[in-house]
């Protein structure tokens, strides 16, 4: 068997705005890739160069680095599962980075399916926000279910909401993802913060756009 070969981390990008000027963290796009007799998989991810402290690059960098990678080695699993060789790639988008919020979605493109993983962290010390965190009324799963009901009659979506519902924000919106009824995707539907501002948390209310 042919040894695993992880090729050497690639840096493609580099954010130059200072972030103690805008509150932003400054981020490496970082590309690994794995790749042998089952397995040829890309995978990136931001490494924070900057932040508010060093505890929190560590805590970040450790777990965005982890997640990346375990999607190809989940890949490389299936592969040699099923006796086969698989391709794939999972790419990141940072999609609000500022004093409240760093928060992206990771996009795997394995074996015909495309899946979709989103994240919000804390800048100040990267402690990972569920989404109940975001609330101030433990009513919110019936406000936000009220916003997406059309969407989910449109698409044939019926999967409830549960404590552990995947998400990102952006500067204006709350992404929800969900997976398709055919199990090959996942689906996004978005909800503009100002519309949920009554049901937010009187802490993140000032940082809604």
């Amino acid at each position: 068997m042919k040894k695993t070969a992880i090729l050497a981390a690639v840096f493609f990008c580099l954010w130059q705005i200072p972030a103690a000027a805008n509150g932003q963290m400054d981020y490496l796009a970082i590309e690994n890739r794995i790749q042998d007799e089952w397995t040829e998989y890309t995978y990136s991810y931001p490494q924070v160069t900057r932040s508010e402290s060093r505890v929190t690059e560590q805590r970040l960098n450790g777990f965005l680095r982890e997640y990346s990678q375990s999607t190809a080695l989940n890949a490389r699993l299936l592969a040699k599962k099923e006796a086969r060789h698989i391709k794939g790639q999972t790419t990141f988008a940072v999609c609000r980075n500022d004093n409240a919020f760093f928060s992206l979605v990771f996009s795997s493109l394995v074996d015909g399916k495309d899946f979709k993983k989103g994240f919000v962290f804390l800048p100040q010390n990267g402690v990972q926000l569920r989404l109940e965190d975001l609330f101030s009324s433990p009513a919110f799963p019936a406000v936000l279910e009220q916003a997406i009901a059309g969407w989910r009659e449109a698409l044939g979506v019926w999967e409830e909401l549960s404590t552990l519902q995947d998400f990102y924000l952006t500067g204006e919106e709350l992404v929800l993802l969900f997976p398709s009824p055919d199990g090959q995707r996942t689906l996004s539907v978005s909800i503009p913060l100002k519309d949920l501002s009554g049901i937010l948390s009187e802490s993140l209310l000032s940082f809604v756009s």
